[in-house]
């Protein structure tokens, strides 16, 4: 059987076609399969024991408004949120940047303060098992000042709403 240089050159280079398109065809997969397993790796746990003691303590009442507040955790962590807001929510610039390295006690010095009925402080630290730990606490402050408890609203038990991920329906990984 002869052998046609110019068909040979043709299989050849169908070959590799052929051959490239499966390598592609197999490295989305992989990458595909890769994605949906990171989505369902990455989840954000909040079982955390980590404690917090603070200083506004939650629920206190001051004389007048905080010089700083004062944060002393259980263990070892990454504070990677702080805010206060106002009992409107809207939030007060109080100079929080996230600072990568780990500690036990965190200080913030904090602005003058606008009197109002309280103040809400948010935060989220993960520790060292990379699990996310948050919390709130709440103080007021000043001559007619309450309890910030006794002056929230009672909250409504929400039921939960389960919103499925369509991104991943039907994506034939």
């Amino acid at each position: 059987m002869h052998s046609n240089p110019k068909l040979d050159v043709m299989r050849s280079k169908s070959m590799k076609t052929m051959l490239l398109r499966m390598t592609l065809a197999l490295t989305l997969s992989l990458v595909g399969i890769q994605y949906v397993q990171a989505q369902h790796v990455m989840t954000i746990n909040n079982n955390s024991d980590v404690e917090l003691e603070s200083s506004p303590e939650d629920d206190e009442v001051l004389e007048s408004s905080p010089k700083e507040l004062m944060m002393r955790f259980s263990t070892y962590v990454r504070l990677v949120k702080l805010t206060m807001t106002d009992p409107e929510e809207n939030f007060v610039n109080i100079g929080f940047i996230y600072n990568p390295d780990v500690s036990r006690v965190f200080f913030l010095d904090l602005p003058e303060l606008e009197q109002k009925p309280y103040y809400t402080v948010e935060w989220a630290a993960i520790d060292p098992e990379n699990l996310v730990a948050r919390g709130t606490f709440r103080f007021s402050f000043g001559p007619d000042a309450a309890p910030a408890s006794t002056l929230l609203p009672e909250e409504e038990e929400l039921v939960p709403v389960i919103v499925p991920d369509y991104r991943l329906i039907d994506q034939g990984f």
